[in-house]
């Protein structure tokens, strides 16, 4: 059985649990040719989600607000579906560097803030910005996909959204210091973040290889748990990306995401229904998700037991 896999970013750790599937043979085992498409091939111009949407590939690494965005289409919507929570709590944050002075969210407005482009994403911020008091008036930037962090460092930008477990890790290691803003620390009930995301049609016609490959990345995972200390080696042997070759900052990395990685009944990949139906009526209620004629949508348009399933983890 063949499944095409869409990175998000270039390999890092928190695909860990993917890579040493792949490194460790569990793919194999379980009769499945795994690749990997990494978004540097097309130099980030198609995102994973937009890919499966097309379905050329069959799994996609992306956040929550990739599902919603793609289930609230209009007549355009295509129904991508979350399969598995790689974390069970976000790792991400709002970052300002520390000799900065922006110690606190209310402090970007009138700033610069580093952006994606994503549908959600500069709502999101403002909210953020809103709700430590601020008005949420900003400039956005959109630096090239890998030059985030370098925008940050020259002063082009005053704030980026980064993941703490990688880019925190790394930029520690460079004695570069930052503000970290999580969006929980200010009432926001963010999504699941990074999210395996499939799509309806593939959960129904490859169910079998989608559950093994889940079971493979899942045992990935636990090894990860189990010695993050010889996950690090093993990443290293196998990956062949410069920012893998230095052990030190890889198992540091993957000890700040063990934490995330299982549920309180130590189950790995379920979601938490109130968890999307609280982060889909807080965007409702701040009129982040908007129709195709630009009209803030309603509470009862979306419902969220369609962006998510567990049956994969019954």
């Amino acid at each position: 059985m063949k499944l095409k896999i869409a990175l998000d970013w270039t390999s890092n750790t928190l695909h860990a649990g993917i890579l040493l599937a792949q490194a460790e043979g569990y793919f194999k085992g379980r009769n499945l040719e795994v690749t990997l498409i990494s978004p540097a091939e097309d130099n980030y111009a198609v995102t994973p989600a937009k890919k499966l949407a097309q379905k050329e590939v069959h799994v996609a690494i992306g956040p929550a607000e990739s599902v919603i965005s793609y289930n609230t289409l209009g007549d355009q919507s295509v129904p991508l579906v979350a399969i598995a929570a790689m974390l069970q709590q976000d790792t991400s944050a709002i970052v300002t560097l520390a000799e900065s002075g922006i110690s606190r969210p209310a402090r970007l407005n009138g700033k610069t803030i580093g952006s994606y482009g994503a549908r959600f994403e500069d709502d999101i911020v403002r909210q953020l910005i809103i709700a430590d008091g601020g008005k949420g008036d900003f400039a956005v930037k959109k630096p090239e996909k890998l030059h985030m962090w370098q925008d940050l460092m020259n002063r082009h930008i005053d704030a980026a959204w980064i993941f703490l477990p990688w880019e925190g890790v790394m930029t520690h290691e460079k004695n570069v210091y930052f503000n970290a803003f999580q969006l929980r620390d200010f009432g926001i009930p963010y999504g699941y973040s990074p999210l395996l995301i499939s799509h309806q049609d593939f959960i129904r016609d490859e169910n079998k290889a989608l559950n093994a490959f889940l079971e493979a990345v899942e045992q990935g995972w636990r090894d990860v748990y189990a010695s993050p200390d010889k996950a690090a080696r093993r990443l290293q042997e196998h990956v062949k990306h410069p920012d893998f070759q230095k052990t030190a900052v890889v198992r540091a990395s993957l000890e700040q995401i063990a934490p995330a990685l299982f549920n309180q009944d130590n189950q790995w990949g379920m979601m938490e229904g109130y968890h999307w139906v609280d982060f889909l009526d807080w965007m409702i209620d701040c009129q982040i998700i908007k129709d195709a004629k630009g009209i803030p949508m309603n509470h009862g348009q979306v419902d969220s037991s369609m962006l998510y399933t567990n049956e994969f983890f019954k």
